[in-house]
């Protein structure tokens, strides 16, 4: 079986890796990338059993062609690659504008081959290539979409592809993955690089950046992708961006009125305190792995009780166990603190 990978950053870099490593000899991997420097540097990873410099070489025997490219690179990409597929061909593009996409490929893709739509969703923390690895897909889900064309045999294919690089698959519409990804990936690489676009063009930023702490650094990460990357991120799903931009617009002006609120912005129960408490809370459900409008299966213990489980051992935890039936959900912030 060969398996041609076109675009070899971190996304198809890994991929290629851990193909490799799950089938061994089994599989023939093959790359491409119009970066020369990527191309190569996939070859040292590992990542491919042989790399191609032309398109069409690579993907001609290919029976899976998966594209890992930025999103505004997949058209020509499919008009390019179109005349070249072999017959029954499964096409997967990796991209989080999934509409646009799945365009794409019912206006240039020939009949004879399958095509469906997968998210790796592998979270923040990569910069690129050099962040690939085998193992990045290990237990994470992989959003997988397709159409009413989409065949049966093309959806398990790609069901065992992203088990075999580890990954968990989730069934996704496409318009819902859009708005989705618009709202987790996109808003925050815009946030980010508003935020240092505002700091870096006021004429104190060399003092400015001086203050610049982990808050600011963890804030501004996703602004870290490469450029192409995020342009293409937004002008590929541009109604769903407009719909969280301005969504995020009212919080932020609703924040901004009640901070010049001279008599109301020292209420805790104000709206602006709202918006830093549900933030607070939400956020640490999300750490702790609790559902939205769920309770925690296992409640989270302070520091007090920790210390009193060590301690005390399993008689401890009993008092410990007591204690949380007694006491209000851990997720709710105490606005008392507040005053």
């Amino acid at each position: 079986m060969q398996v041609s990978i076109i675009g070899l950053g971190l996304i198809g870099a890994s991929m290629g890796q851990a193909l490799r490593a799950k089938h061994g000899d089994k599989i023939t991997v093959v790359g491409y990338d119009s970066d020369q420097d990527a191309h190569n540097a996939a070859v040292k990873l590992g990542a491919v059993d042989r790399s191609e410099w032309n398109l069409d070489l690579a993907i001609r025997d290919a029976d899976t062609v998966i594209i890992a490219t930025p999103t505004n690179a997949i058209y020509d990409i499919f008009e390019a690659c179109a005349p070249h597929f072999k017959s029954n061909a499964l096409v997967i593009d990796t991209s989080s504008s999934k509409r646009a996409v799945t365009d794409w490929a019912d206006e240039l893709l020939p009949r004879n081959v399958d095509f469906v739509g997968i998210d790796p969703l592998t979270g923040a923390g990569f910069r690129g290539q050099k962040d690939a690895h085998y193992n990045l897909f290990q237990g994470k889900r992989v959003a997988l979409t397709t159409t009413v064309t989409t065949r049966e045999s093309a959806v398990k294919a790609t069901v065992k592809l992203i088990e075999d690089i580890g990954g968990r698959p989730v069934f996704m519409d496409i318009d819902e993955h859009d708005s989705f990804a618009a709202a987790v990936n996109g808003l925050p690489l815009v946030t980010a690089a508003c935020l240092l676009t505002v700091a870096s063009t006021s004429p104190s930023w060399r003092e400015i950046s001086r203050f610049v702490d982990t808050n600011f650094q963890s804030v501004t990460e996703p602004a870290s992708i490469d450029p192409a990357l995020g342009h293409a991120m937004a002008v590929t799903n541009p109604d769903m961006m407009v719909h969280w931009m301005d969504e995020l617009i009212k919080v932020l002006t609703s924040v901004r009125n009640g901070i010049a609120d001279e008599e109301k912005r020292y209420d805790t129960d104000s709206p602006l305190a709202d918006v830093f408490v549900n933030a607070w809370e939400q956020k640490l459900r999300l750490e702790n792995g609790i559902e939205p409008g769920g309770a925690a299966e296992n409640p989270i213990p302070t520091a007090g009780e920790m210390t009193m489980s060590i301690m005390l051992g399993r008689i401890g935890q009993q008092l410990m166990s007591r204690t949380r039936e007694r006491s209000k959900d851990p997720t709710k912030y105490d606005r008392r603190k507040m005053r």
